[in-house]
């Protein structure tokens, strides 16, 4: 018979384990950790959307932009939590709410996503102030065919021209800009997409890329620019992949400093057991290689990947996924290793809630991150609640 002494002494210990952070999955033995929100928004998935960045590390501080009812929102990090910048708020009041940032030195650009409209606002940070200050903000111009735009995003070059692309009805439309204020009208880079489809453009080493979906042709494309060429003047369409329904309306990318570029997709297969994922690495010669990974399985529905990589070496997958047999999401965090000519995905954490509504659209940086930099990624649910991990407390 246990005594009441050894019973008061064990119980504590036995509570601890069962039930502070992190668990432990009983069934995939995954370590598991419950989030609280940072930041709360009158915007359902305020991270949304699935291309673009949201947010920046430089040496002023870590940032975050996310979309509100009114606009959208610039957060800083401080030492008691994540804060709205008033100042910056008030003048993106009424601004289209999804953004993309590219945020280099003192100088911060974003595209801002409306149906029917892109704005482009730049912020630069001001050291006596300690704060950012709303420069200006443009429209670029739109053609009046327009029915719909679903997301956009910026980039630029190495003689640091700027550099927007997005899906326009049936379209892929790519933007240019000398200066990031004065903006030409679009070009056509293709019309012949799905409805559904969307692109991601991304500023490689001399040169522009362009990628998208194309569900019609079961199609992942890519078009290329080189710096210091004409405007329009574009290479002929590359073929990723084509057939076995490997497109779908999910794209993030992440490039290393020798150009080579790590590219995440969701496909269309949606088959029990079968891979809903690919992984497509660009080497430096513009070879493509896709890798299928993370299957469809009676408990875990996986969607919305982003990839992105620490200067050292280690690169991070990250997407969100259903728990087909709660309907609970969680977010999933794995590291990608390459052995030899083989790529390996392990998962190293799962990020959970107590809400019981949807979460996902996971967003990190543009740039890669830094050794001696926090990691952060973000991902927020359909009642506004915005959630950061960083990354270093895996490493």
């Amino acid at each position: 018979m246990i005594s009441k002494s050894i019973l008061a002494f064990f119980l504590p210990l036995v509570y601890f384990l069962l039930f502070s952070y992190p668990t432990f999955s009983q069934t995939i033995k995954t370590p598991e950790i419950y989030l609280d929100p940072i930041f709360k928004v009158d915007y359902g998935d305020a991270t949304a959307d699935k291309p673009q960045s949201k947010s920046w590390t430089n040496k002023y501080g870590q940032w975050l932009i996310v979309g509100d009812i009114d606009g959208p929102k610039l957060l800083k990090k401080e030492p008691l939590g994540w804060t709205s910048q008033i100042k910056v708020n008030q003048a993106w009041k009424n601004l289209p709410p999804r953004a993309d940032v590219l945020s280099k030195g003192d100088e911060t650009h974003l595209v801002l996503v409306d149906e029917c409209a892109l704005t482009v606002v730049k912020l630069t940070y001001l050291p006596e102030s300690k704060e950012y200050q709303h420069q200006w903000k443009v429209n670029l111009p739109i053609p009046e065919s327009c029915n719909a735009i679903e997301t956009a995003t910026i980039t630029q070059d190495s003689k640091n021209q700027f550099w927007i692309c997005a899906d326009m009805n049936e379209s892929i439309m790519v933007w240019h800009s000398l200066n990031g204020q004065d903006w030409a009208d679009p070009i056509i880079l293709a019309d012949d997409i799905n409805k559904d489809d969307i692109s991601l453009i991304v500023g490689r080493k001399g040169q522009v890329s362009v990628i998208w979906s194309n569900q019609d042709t079961q199609s992942i494309v890519e078009r290329i620019h080189r710096d210091g060429d004409a405007f329009d003047q574009w290479s002929q369409p590359v073929i990723v992949q084509q057939g076995d329904n490997n497109a779908d309306d999910h794209l993030n990318a992440t490039v290393f400093e020798n150009g080579e570029m790590l590219l995440v997709t969701k496909s269309s297969v949606d088959k029990m057991n079968q891979p809903q994922f690919v992984l497509r690495v660009r080497d430096r010669t513009g070879h493509w290689t896709n890798i299928r990974y993370e299957n469809l399985t009676q408990q875990r529905g996986p969607s919305r990947p982003i990839i992105n990589h620490v200067a050292s070496g280690e690169i991070f997958e990250i997407h969100s996924v259903r728990n087909r047999e709660d309907n609970r999401y969680f977010i999933s965090v794995n590291e990608v290793i390459k052995k030899n000519d083989s790529w390996q995905f392990r998962e190293l954490i799962q990020l959970k809630t107590n809400i019981l509504g949807k979460n996902g659209d996971v967003t990190s940086s543009k740039a890669c991150f830094l050794p001696d930099e926090p990691k952060l990624i973000f991902f927020s649910d359909d009642l506004g609640n915005v959630y950061s991990f960083d990354l270093d407390t895996l490493l």
